[in-house]
């Protein structure tokens, strides 16, 4: 059961159904967690005027003309809670992030005028509202601030303890299952042998996805029908999303296509045109979504990025699930064939603002290190064959794992 890259997206993402449990976090835990309903502000964004200067607050009408000499009544610090009052003809001292006086509709910077005994000298037009920070300017109290379904990161925790939200409810994080199989995997703390290859792909997977779902490593399975059918039975019960990887291309020991339709699993599609990647099985059993990935690692990371990333995405209720490409020129040819869709690792280059990519060395399925070294991949439709240098190409990057 072959598809093309944009069949499997599809038929990927319509047996994708955004899970419905929900939890409470409060601001230590909610980086990378997506909210279950809207935020709203829960106080106006200054809460009372506020000056935006350490400097003289007055009424602007008390500047009809220049220069004006207005009375000193008072003075007001931040965090002061002692209202002050300001008629025409006066002014208030007011520092920084400081209650603008009842009264007052503008205020200047203490550098910028006069102070001589109880009164300070404004040579120069003044328009209302000038250094003022007005109530509710920045944020109004009941506010939609962040949507349901946007995923909580970068400064965001910081902006909802600058509006004192400290618990917040988001979506429970998918359960996410991991199965590496094959007689010659090793863990990464064991004596090498040879012939054998170590347990990459768990922390591959583990890279990826631990932003946007829980992840829990399974073990290793060998390559056993019995044994390998009987732990993806329990995976596929046990968590959202039952990921293995090996074992799903054509050699003799490769059981995963045989063993998953025998469990209850719906398989869709059995192989992409992608390259390097091309054996993926993906299937369902109600609402669970399983994946068996190739065992190359490079094959993994094209595999997981492209396809396995958005959909954990989709199915944590990040109503931004979908893929983002950028565009750049490719600085040298990068060889494809028509037919297939070539994911080709490439560096980025920036000529005078520019962007550019080149090939990051080898991209022979078996070589890990260009992937590792490189800052993403250039996507070649399958309809397009070799790029030529100068041309422009898609862009999938390692940015927003």
């Amino acid at each position: 059961m072959r598809v093309i890259r944009e069949e499997a997206k599809e038929i990927i993402f319509e047996n994708v159904k955004p899970i419905k449990n929900v939890e409470t976090v409060t601001l230590e835990k909610a980086e990378g967690r997506v909210l279950s309903e809207d935020v709203l502000s829960p106080i106006d964004v200054p809460d009372v005027n506020k000056s935006a200067v350490d400097g003289y607050a007055f009424r602007s009408s008390s500047l009809k003309e220049t220069p004006a000499k207005l009375k000193i009544v008072g003075e007001t610090a931040a965090g002061d809670t002692e209202r002050k009052r300001v008629d025409e003809g006066e002014a208030v001292f007011v520092m920084t992030g400081g209650e603008i006086p009842e009264g007052a509709d503008s205020a200047v910077r203490v550098e910028d005028v006069e102070f001589g005994g109880k009164f300070v000298k404004i040579d120069f037009p003044v328009e209302k509202g000038n250094l003022v920070n007005f109530r509710g300017e920045e944020f109004k109290k009941g506010e939609v601030v962040l949507k349901r379904g946007e995923k909580i990161c970068g400064l965001k925790v910081a902006l909802l303890a600058y509006l004192g939200v400290y618990s917040l409810k988001v979506y429970s994080k998918p359960r996410i299952g991991v199965l590496v199989t094959g007689n010659e995997i090793l863990e990464p703390w064991e004596s090498f042998k040879r012939g054998n290859a170590y347990n990459t792909n768990l922390y591959i997977v583990e890279e990826f996805l631990k932003r946007a779902g829980a992840v829990t490593y399974i073990g290793i399975v060998r390559d056993d029908r019995e044994e390998l059918k009987k732990a993806i039975e329990e995976g596929i019960d046990r968590f959202d999303v039952l990921i293995t990887t090996g074992g799903v291309s054509k050699g003799k020991y490769d059981f995963v296509k045989e063993v998953v339709s025998q469990v209850g699993i719906d398989v869709k599609f059995t192989q992409t045109n992608i390259r390097p990647g091309r054996p993926l099985v993906f299937g369902t059993k109600g609402e669970k979504l399983f994946f068996g990935l190739p065992g190359y690692p490079s094959a993994t990371v094209v595999n997981l990025l492209e396809f396995v990333l958005p959909a954990v995405k989709k199915l944590s209720g990040n109503r931004d699930w979908e893929n983002r490409y950028l565009k750049a020129f490719a600085d040298e040819p990068l060889r494809s064939k028509k037919g297939r869709n070539d994911f080709i690792r490439v560096k980025f280059l920036n000529d005078n603002g520019v962007l550019k990519v080149r090939s990051s060395g080898s991209q022979q399925t078996s070589v890990f290190k260009s992937v590792v070294f490189s800052d993403g991949f250039a996507v070649v439709p399958e309809d397009r064959g070799s790029v030529e240098r100068g041309d422009l190409i898609d862009i999938l990057t390692f940015m927003e794992i």
